[in-house]
């Protein structure tokens, strides 16, 4: 099985597994959406939200350390997401949307958040290229938050 494919099988668990945390984080009415292709993996009349698990990730006085699979350690600046969340952010914000977009990341077991606003001052944005599920690496712009931005929710 490819990385991305462990790694992936990992991410859905995971979201199945948050959904009781994330009610009582944010929302007791909170959905899950079990679409492959959704933007988002949790709704409500009040919230959308994409978790993005890390459990390599690991913040100790408020630094995010990250160790890679190879066991190299380093100190994280940011965390990143892929850029069409942010764009589906826009549109839906552009339509008159009132709902609080999130992105989430579960780092080895507590949840960090930032609430997305339309302020480039908090993120920056790189081009990648990675396997996204196709088996072979394919362009990617994401949104790297920086850190000072992201609050611990758990």
């Amino acid at each position: 099985m490819s990385q991305f494919k462990r790694d992936y099988a990992l991410g859905k668990q995971s979201e199945i597994d948050s959904l009781p945390d994330f009610k009582n984080i944010f929302t007791s009415d909170l959905n899950y959406d079990p679409y492959e292709y959704a933007h988002f993996d949790y709704y409500s009349d009040t919230h959308m939200i994409e978790l993005k698990t890390r459990p390599r990730v690991e913040v100790v006085d408020d630094v995010f350390n990250y160790t890679t699979r190879n066991g190299f350690e380093m100190i994280l600046e940011s965390l990143y997401f892929d850029s069409p969340k942010y764009h589906y952010f826009l549109k839906q914000k552009k339509k008159g949307c009132t709902k609080d977009y999130w992105i989430v990341w579960k780092c080895n077991g507590d949840y960090y958040g930032w609430n997305m606003i339309a302020d480039n001052s908090h993120f920056f944005i790189e081009h990648q290229n990675r396997d996204c599920g196709k088996g072979f690496k394919q362009p990617r712009d994401v949104f790297n938050i920086k850190t000072e931005y992201i609050q611990k929710l758990s």
